[in-house]
C-alpha cells in the first residue's frame, strides 16, 4: 500500500500545475527540435544526392568513401595517361607510314635505276627524286614531337637513354602498373640513320663522331658500295667513292663539284645519292639497304600496333575496375531519394505537430490564474 500511494504522489507531482517549469512545453520543443534535425538531415541527401556529407553522419562509411573517392581519381588519370599514350603512337605511326611510303618508292625508282637501260639523264632524274624524298624524310622524322618529346629523330631521352617511354596506367607504384614503350620505337628513323643504325648491310665506321663515316655492301654482290661521307676510309678491294681526294676509282671521277673542288658542305644524302645513282649495279646494290630500311620502319609500326592494342586493353581494365570502385562508394555514399523522400515528410508532419502542441503546451502555465 505504501508504494501505490508513493506511485500516486509522483505521478501527482508530475501533473501538477507550474509555472517555472513547463515540463510539457519542454518535451514538446525536444521533439520539435529533434524533428526538425531530422527534417533538415533529410533535405540537405535530397538536396546534395548523399547519404554522407560530413564525418558525423557517418564516421566510418566516410573514411572508407574518402579511399575509395581517392582510387576513383587515380583511375581517372590513368586513364588519361593511357589516352595520351595512345595519342603518342597514333602521332608516332603516321610519320613512319609517310616513310615506309617514300622509303617504296625510293626502292621503286632505286629497281629502276638497277636496270641498266637508263642513260644519265633519266639516271640524274631519278637521283633527284630520290634525293628530295631523303631529305623530305630527315625533315618529318626531325620536327615531329608530342608534348616536347622528339618521337623519330633520336635525341629524345627514350631513345638515348634505351628506357623508352613509361605510361601509367594504374593507381600504385611498380612495374605491374605501367606499360613502358621500348625504345626502339623512338630511335632515329631519319634516312641516313634507317641506313646504317642496325642495318645489317652497313660496315662499322671507321672513325667517331656524329656522322657516320660511310655505307658498306657486304657479301657475294659483284662489287661493294661504299659511299664516303667523312673522312677518307678505304678497304682492300679499293672499292671507294672519295669524294675528298678526287680519285678516279675504276676510271670514274666522283667528286662533289663539276669543276673538280671539294665543296664539304654537301650533305650526307647527297653523298649517298652522287656514289649509288650512277649505274645500274650500285643502284642494285643499294636495294639491300632500302630493305633493310623498310624492314626497319615495318617492325617499328608492328611494334606500335601491339602497343596500342595493349594499351586500349589497358584502358577497358581501367574503365572496369572504376566502375566497380564506384559502384561500391555509390553505395556507402549516395543517399536512398526514396526513404529520405519518406524521413523528409515524415519530419516535416512531426515538426508541424510539435509546433502545435508546443504553442498549447506553452499556454498551460496561464491555467494557474484560474486559481488564484
Amino acid at each position: 500500500m505504501a508504494v501505490e500511494e508513493e506511485k500516486k504522489e509522483r505521478k501527482s507531482k508530475m501533473a501538477s500545475i507550474t509555472i517555472n517549469t513547463n515540463l510539457a512545453s519542454l518535451t514538446a520543443q525536444r521533439n520539435l527540435s529533434k524533428a526538425t534535425t531530422g527534417m533538415n538531415t533529410a533535405m540537405e541527401r535530397l538536396t546534395t544526392g548523399f547519404r554522407i556529407n560530413s564525418g558525423k553522419d557517418d564516421a566510418a562509411g566516410s573514411a572508407v568513401s574518402t579511399l575509395m573517392e581517392a582510387q576513383i581519381s587515380g583511375y581517372d588519370v590513368a586513364e588519361s595517361n593511357a589516352a595520351m599514350g595512345l595519342s603518342l603512337l597514333d602521332t608516332a605511326e603516321g610519320v613512319l607510314d609517310i616513310v615506309g611510303d617514300y622509303l617504296q618508292r625510293i626502292r621503286d625508282l632505286t629497281e629502276q635505276a638497277a636496270n641498266g637501260t637508263y642513260g644519265s639523264t633519266s639516271m640524274n632524274a631519278i637521283k633527284t627524286e630520290v634525293q628530295q624524298r631523303m631529305e623530305e624524310i630527315n625533315r618529318l622524322c626531325s620536327v615531329i614531337d608530342f608534348n616536347g618529346i622528339k618521337l623519330l629523330d633520336g635525341t629524345s631521352v627514350a631513345a638515348t637513354s634505351h628506357n623508352g617511354v613509361n605510361l601509367q596506367v594504374s593507381n600504385n607504384t611498380g612495374k605491374n602498373n605501367i606499360i613502358n614503350l621500348k625504345y626502339t620505337i623512338f630511335e632515329a628513323a631519319t634516312l641516313t640513320a634507317l641506313l646504317v643504325s642496325g642495318n645489317s648491310h652497313s660496315a662499322a665506321p671507321t672513325k667517331t663522331g656524329t656522322n657516320v663515316d660511310w655505307y658498306k655492301r657486304t657479301g657475294t654482290d659483284t662489287s661493294a658500295l661504299e659511299a664516303r661521307i667523312t673522312g677518307t676510309p678505304k678497304d682492300s678491294e679499293g672499292h671507294h667513292y672519295d669524294y675528298s681526294k678526287m680519285e678516279k676509282i675504276e676510271g670514274k671521277n666522283y667528286g662533289w663539284e663539276n669543276n673538280g673542288t671539294m665543296s664539304p658542305n654537301k650533305s650526307c644524302i647527297t653523298a649517298i645519292c652522287d656514289a649509288v645513282y650512277t649505274d645500274d649495279a650500285t643502284a642494285r646494290e643499294f636495294l639491300s639497304f632500302i630493305d633493310d630500311a623498310i624492314e626497319n620502319v615495318s617492325n617499328r609500326t608492328a611494334l606500335i600496333g601491339a602497343y596500342m592494342n595493349r594499351v586500349e586493353s589497358a584502358v577497358d581494365a581501367i574503365g572496369v575496375q572504376k566502375e566497380n570502385i564506384v559502384s561500391a562508394n555509390s553505395s556507402i555514399k549516395d543517399a536512398d531519394v526514396a526513404t529520405e523522400s519518406s524521413n523528409y515528410i515524415k519530419y516535416q508532419i512531426l515538426q508541424q505537430s510539435s509546433a502545435t502542441l508546443l504553442s498549447t503546451a506553452n499556454q498551460t502555465p496561464s491555467i494557474a490564474l484560474n486559481l488564484i
